[in-house]
C-alpha cells in the first residue's frame, strides 16, 4: 500500500481526505461539493482525479445509478507510506535525524512531546 500512497498526487490526496472523513460511499458530486470551499475543480477535473485514484487502486467504486466511491487505501497506510518516503528521501532513512529536526525547529509542541513520551513508555511495556 505504501507504493500506492507515493503515487497519489496532492490533489488526489484531497479527494481521499474527503472519503476518509465520510465513512460512507460518496458520489462524484458529493465529493465535489465537499471540496467546494477549498477548490474550484470542475466536474471534469473531479472525474479525472477519481479515475486516477481508481486506476492506482486507492479507491473502489460501485455502480448504482452513478458511481459511489470508497477509499481502498486507508489513511494509516497513506500516512505510513508518505512518512517512510520522506524519511528515506530527506533523512536517508535516519529516524533520529527526522525527530531531531522536528524538535530543533519547534515543530513539536510540548503537548506533542508529552504524548510521544507516553506512547514510547507504553510501547516499551508491551515489548
Amino acid at each position: 500500500m505504501s507504493d500506492i500512497a507515493n503515487r497519489v498526487s496532492d490533489a488526489e490526496a484531497e479527494v481521499l481526505k474527503v472519503l476518509w472523513a465520510s465513512h460512507t460511499p460518496m458520489t462524484e458530486r458529493q465529493i465535489t461539493d465537499a471540496l467546494r470551499d477549498e477548490s474550484d475543480w470542475s466536474p471534469t477535473t473531479m472525474k479525472t482525479l477519481l479515475k486516477r485514484l481508481y486506476d492506482k487502486g486507492a479507491v473502489r467504486r460501485e455502480k448504482r445509478d452513478v458511481f459511489y466511491y470508497t477509499p481502498a487505501l486507508s489513511q494509516a497506510d497513506f500516512a505510513k507510506g508518505r512518512t517512510v518516503d520522506l524519511l528515506n528521501k530527506v533523512f536517508g532513512g535516519n529516524a533520529k535525524s527526522l525527530v531531531s529536526t522536528m524538535l530543533s525547529q519547534d515543530i513539536l509542541s510540548e503537548g506533542d512531546i508529552d504524548e510521544l513520551k507516553k506512547y514510547w513508555h507504553e510501547r516499551g511495556k508491551k515489548e
